[in-house]
């Protein structure tokens, strides 16, 4: 008997280590899929690959040495297919498990997405935690083909700085791609995405040597948000409208903001701390949302006259910046209200707080979303002005006149 128990013990040990590696894939028989971008090519889709050149990532800098990334284009009427026929231009199999950038072009995001993204939500080999973009004013292949100076593959580049770009400034807004489909089949709400375009001519960064410059002549920039209604882009918010839509979503973790002041001068104010909250109620048969938003913030910088030592300045100072930040709030509502477009999430918030009224409106919600009261109230406190109460620029003026 004891020696069945130790034959059948030494058989489970055996097959728990000869099954973990079934599916082996050795490193030099796959090429690793940075970044994939999609564009319109008459009826059919092109799809672009940034494969990462292995061997090259390691080596130091050398004006021989290849770039770190290799580009493969395809023209298909499917992903699918677009990516099975894609192994013939490329020197391995194909691997996206090291995904990190989906940009799709503005002319398929019009046309619609949901296409594209039943493709990679069915995808097994990919992990749902890369970002996706939309590519404004340019195609997505162009996005693909430009280098950049600070990262040897674009990809991680363009993941970085939109991960940081979010955390740090207000309009932008990095959205994974299982996101993105979870707002797109939420009732009551729209999904954004972050656009992605060029601040220059994309063709000088196409040579590595122009990397060599200390000013880069070109680069990459995310840019305002991109606003869909069902898997359509029907439009895009300006830079405060933005910044208005993640102020109201929560989404905003610091940033800057300036202000006038009355003698026309101007304040930089660094933004610490947000909160937002949003309330439902029905009022003669129409949606009334309330919108409270409470911001701190630190004063990092002042080009003027005031006396930050007098607490009638920081009052001041404060519903200068309520007033900027409530019509920020507002106009990024009347934009999303023109799109006939709920990002807000509004329909949801509904939703909860009234189900009875949220039945009879949800089967024609953008019609009511349009026509909904939204009240905004903003309280902002000012923190901390700073190591000098006053700036040395009033003393300097003073000395110039005598």
């Amino acid at each position: 008997m004891r020696k069945m128990i130790r034959v059948t013990l030494l058989l489970i040990l055996l097959l728990s280590i000869t099954t973990g590696c079934w599916n082996r894939q050795e490193l030099n028989q796959l090429s690793f899929v940075m970044a994939l971008g999609i564009d319109k090519h008459d009826n059919q889709i092109e799809l672009s690959a940034q494969v990462a050149n292995v061997g090259e990532i390691g080596m130091g800098s050398s004006s021989e040495r290849g770039t770190s990334v290799t580009n493969f284009h395809v023209v298909s009427p499917t992903l699918y297919e677009a990516l099975r026929k894609m192994t013939s231009h490329a020197p391995r199999e194909l691997y996206l498990s090291h995904l990190r950038m989906l940009v799709i072009s503005e002319e398929l995001a019009r046309e619609g997405v949901r296409d594209v993204l039943d493709f990679f939500m069915r995808n097994e080999q990919m992990r749902p935690d890369y970002f996706v973009a939309i590519a404004k004013d340019v195609q997505a292949k162009e996005i693909l083909s430009t280098l950049t100076p600070t990262e040897k593959i674009p990809a991680n580049k363009l993941y970085s700085s939109l991960k940081t770009s979010q955390n740090l400034w207000a309009p932008t807004i990095a959205v994974h791609v299982d996101e993105f489909v979870a707002n797109l089949v939420a009732l009551g709400k729209e999904p954004v995405l972050t656009g992605l375009k060029s601040n220059g001519e994309l063709a000088v960064l196409r040579k590595d040597n122009k990397l060599k410059m200390t000013d880069a002549p070109v680069g990459l920039v995310f840019t305002q948000l991109g606003v869909f209604r069902g898997d359509r882009l029907v439009g895009w918010l300006n830079e405060q409208e933005s910044k208005g839509y993640n102020y109201i979503s929560g989404n905003v973790k610091s940033t800057v903001g300036d202000v006038l002041l009355p003698d026309g001068g101007e304040a930089s104010i660094h933004i610490l701390r947000t909160k937002s909250k949003v309330t439902a109620a029905m009022k003669e048969g129409k949606p009334v949302f309330t919108v409270k938003l409470q911001v701190e913030g630190d004063i990092g910088e002042v080009e003027g006259s005031i006396d930050l030592t007098k607490s009638e300045s920081i009052y001041l100072l404060e519903q200068v910046m309520e007033k900027k930040l409530k019509e920020g709030l507002q106009v990024a509502v009347s934009k999303a209200q023109k799109l006939e477009a709920d990002i807000f999430g509004f329909g949801e918030i509904l939703h909860r707080s009234d189900p009875g009224s949220w039945k009879q409106m949800k089967s024609d919600w953008p019609s009511y979303f349009v026509k909904s009261e939204v009240i905004v109230q903003v309280d902002a406190k000012l923190r901390r002005t700073g190591k000098v109460s006053s700036s040395f620029i009033e003393e300097l003026k003073k000395k110039t006149k005598e």
